[in-house]
């Protein structure tokens, strides 16, 4: 041994060997079979639990696995190789074609910047109400809602209470 540290190390090392063997639990579960007075807990982890009882359990959902899992994929081979298609002949760019290309990238060129200025200022729309201004619909009409209070409170209750009477 050199130092402490390697002391420790290989403690720390066999431990974990240890847990990984099976010889003993991690930290975790030594303090909680501590904290139980030291009563073990049954090791239910090789339990096999059979297919009525599972389907009884989980219901109809449930699908017995009765066929071993493939421990690998076939490969798909196809016999007939696919005919490639010929490549089309490069074509050149001419003086007339590149001035026709050059005027479409303007008119992109525009119709970028007429989005940009619809997107950018306030909130990308034209408005709300497109039509001429109107006259006000409600004009005229009788006012609805509650009744005006009268002046006299006093015929208002004798009008109420012969209303009431009849």
């Amino acid at each position: 041994m050199n130092s402490i540290g390697d002391f420790a190390e290989k403690l720390i090392l066999g431990n974990v060997a240890d847990i990984k063997e099976g010889k003993s639990l991690p930290p975790k579960l030594e303090e909680a079979r501590a904290a139980s007075a030291g009563a073990p807990a049954k090791d239910v982890s090789r339990i096999e639990v059979p297919d009525d009882m599972m389907r009884q359990i989980l219901g109809e959902g449930f699908t017995p696995q009765e066929s071993t899992p493939v421990e690998s994929i076939p490969e798909l081979v196809w016999e007939q190789p696919e005919e490639e298609a010929p490549a089309p002949e490069p074509s050149y760019l001419t003086e007339e074609t590149g001035q026709q290309l050059v005027s479409l990238l303007e008119e992109v060129k525009g119709l970028v910047a007429d989005l940009k200025e619809m997107t950018g200022t306030g909130t990308g729309s034209i408005g709300v109400h497109l039509g001429p201004p109107c006259e006000d619909p409600m004009k005229g009409q009788a006012p609805r809602g509650y009744r005006s209070p009268k002046k006299n409170k006093k015929s208002a209750l004798r009008d109420a209470i012969r209303n009431k009477l009849r």
